[in-house]
């Protein structure tokens, strides 16, 4: 049978028309499992800007797959899943890493504060006790005085006289009790005037310090004590410490001495006592520590002026 020129005609054009048929392209399975993988961990935010070392590598390793011959597949295929899965792997570990250090930072902050608060507390309670204290001096103050206006006023008669005797002993022991309670409040005073010292310590200024003849002379200057007292600072005393963990075990000789004002077997004893109360904290902290007190002696500076007079009161720690 044959077609009529118009039919074929037309079924000539629909065949000229028609696109050829292309080979469809045949995705690899294990190169689009791997590249998914890998794609995840580059579209993941909190693995941005992480393991970035590994994942070119491993994208690298992808790309070798996919130009592999046959008899190269296998090995290449095993290089890529090991190379992805290293990725993966430093990706997550950077991730803790950093997780970590937040950790750290936020535990770190949380000591800092505590010790603030611990310190301001400290302080409060050292506030507490010399005002009562003093009110108890105060007390004990009046309590004597009332005692010895009712011993006058009871003097007339040996009756009298015994009664008030009587009442003033009383008192005179009322008295001593409430200056042992103020001696107690004052050492608890002192106590935490220690535990803010020894919470300050580790970021306290070590005193200045100089060498002579091989050795280190560390100084710390009158204010580090109350005027006329051998009671260090809280400042001082958190320094002192300090010096004392640097120094370890190491032995050292401590020497105090003051000005030239005043009698000079006053400001001998007042050295002493400076120079004992240094080397006392520095034995807490293990170190052998010899104390003496030199008062007036070897001066620094002219005692003519207050400035010198600053410098001469002044206890040394000498580091052999």
């Amino acid at each position: 049978m044959r077609l009529h020129p118009l039919a074929f005609a037309l079924v000539l054009g629909l065949a000229l028309a028609t696109p050829p048929v292309t080979a469809v392209e045949v995705v690899d399975p294990d190169v689009a499992r791997l590249q998914a993988t890998l794609a995840q961990i580059d579209s993941d935010p909190q693995f941005a800007g992480k393991a970035g070392l590994e994942r070119l590598k491993a994208a690298q390793a992808i790309e070798a797959l996919v130009a592999a011959r046959n008899r190269e597949r296998p090995a290449l295929l095993d290089i890529a899943e090991h190379r992805v899965r290293a990725a993966e792997t430093a990706a997550v570990a950077d991730l803790l890493a950093e997780q970590s250090a937040a950790l750290d930072r936020e535990r770190d902050q949380i000591v800092i504060d505590a010790s603030r608060r611990e310190a301001e507390n400290a302080r409060r309670e050292a506030d507490r006790l010399r005002s009562r204290a003093l009110a108890q001096q105060e007390e004990a103050a009046r309590l004597a005085e009332l005692a010895e206006v009712e011993r006058v006023a009871r003097a007339e008669t040996f009756a009298l006289a015994e009664q008030a005797r009587a009442e003033a002993e009383q008192s005179r022991r009322l008295a001593a009790s409430r200056t042992r309670e103020a001696q107690l409040a004052r050492e608890e005073a002192e106590l935490a005037t220690a535990l803010v010292a020894e919470a300050l310590a580790a970021a306290a200024p070590l005193p200045p310090s100089r060498q002579i003849a091989g050795a280190t002379v560390y100084t710390l200057a009158g204010n580090a004590f109350g005027s006329g007292r051998a009671t260090l600072t809280t400042e001082a005393n958190a320094s002192l410490r300090r010096l004392a963990q640097e120094l370890g075990g190491r032995r050292v000789e401590v020497v105090g001495f003051t000005d030239s004002q005043g009698e000079a077997a006053a400001n001998l004893r007042l050295s002493q006592r400076r120079a004992d109360a240094v080397a006392a904290i520095l034995r807490e902290a293990g170190i052998e520590a010899t104390a003496q007190g030199r008062g007036e002696a070897d001066p620094v500076a002219d005692n003519a002026t207050e400035q010198g007079r600053a410098r001469n009161r002044r206890v040394e720690v000498t580091v052999r």
